[in-house]
């Protein structure tokens, strides 16, 4: 584990040397991240100002990893064990996807779908939204969940008194030449949703042109990332630490399950914007 550790230090361009972003607002906010993975929540939440109090994730070789970049949060291991965790305003969570996404398997020639042996997690996630009650939830899976569970999160969501915005977002739109292509949905309580619809994504929008990492001078092919791919191309184009080794192939497992925290940053930060214009 140390020399995996020693293979990422400044993962996702770490935190050694990115100081959390000014604040956007006078208002602090705080973050709480179930299925956590190697922390790409964590280190958009950090990287636009706003503090993770407590994570939960179920294999050790990423609790590692966490506790080694933010030895500050509290640390859970299985969601299921997990009970009433402290108020955060910010629950975020990319529930597991192989039920849901388009590779996942099938039973009685069947997709599983949301409820699937591990996508069903799902209904975990939003117990510890109905039991935290923050003032948003960001919800990470395949974009198959359109098709594939998304009315079940919106009937569970509205039993508690919360609307949903979604989007599938790519990298490429933050100019990274892959498309990586994820569903991200927004929820809230429905006594704060205004007129229009997708309002978070709509402060995103405004936010994008100015925040967005870099574009490409040079035209790529988009490509899809597994774990016998260079490290090299994957480190350029999915915002990966300098000092990857490639000895590390885990590694790459691990990046690819999680998000990418130059898109999380700027959903926290258009969720600052918004919880100011809506306080």
């Amino acid at each position: 584990m140390v020399s995996i550790l020693q293979s990422i230090d400044n993962f996702f361009c770490g935190l050694q040397g990115v100081e959390p972003s000014t604040p956007l607002s006078k208002i602090a906010l705080t973050h709480g991240s179930l299925f956590s993975g190697v922390g790409g929540f964590e280190l958009g939440a950090h990287k636009a100002g706003i503090n993770t109090l407590w994570n939960c994730e179920i294999e050790e070789d990423c609790r590692q990893l966490l506790n080694h970049y933010f030895p500050n949060t509290k640390q859970h291991n299985n969601i299921l064990t997990l009970n009433n965790p402290p108020y955060v305003d910010i629950v975020s969570g990319g529930f597991p996807c192989q039920d849901i996404s388009i590779g996942n398997s099938k039973e009685n020639g069947k997709q599983k779908g949301i409820k699937g042996e591990r996508s069903g997690l799902w209904k975990e996630m939003y117990r510890i939204i109905s039991e935290v009650k923050p003032k948003y939830a960001i919800i990470e899976n395949s974009p198959m969940l359109t098709k594939r569970g998304l009315e079940v999160v919106i009937q569970d969501l509205s039993k508690i008194g919360y609307c949903l915005e979604w989007q599938t977002l790519s990298a490429k739109l933050f100019g990274y030449p892959h498309f990586r292509k994820r569903f991200f949905g927004i929820a809230y309580p429905e006594q704060v949703r205004l007129a229009r619809t997708n309002e978070v994504f709509t402060e995103l929008q405004k936010i994008l042109p100015k925040e967005t990492p870099r574009q490409n001078i040079l035209p790529r092919n988009f490509k899809r990332f597994t774990a016998q791919s260079d490290f090299a191309g994957v480190r350029i184009d999915n915002e990966f630490s300098e000092k990857l080794d490639n000895s590390h192939r885990r590694t790459i497992e691990m990046m690819g399950n999680a998000v990418m925290p130059a898109i999380t940053e700027l959903l926290f930060k258009a969720i600052i914007i918004h919880n100011e214009r809506t306080t």
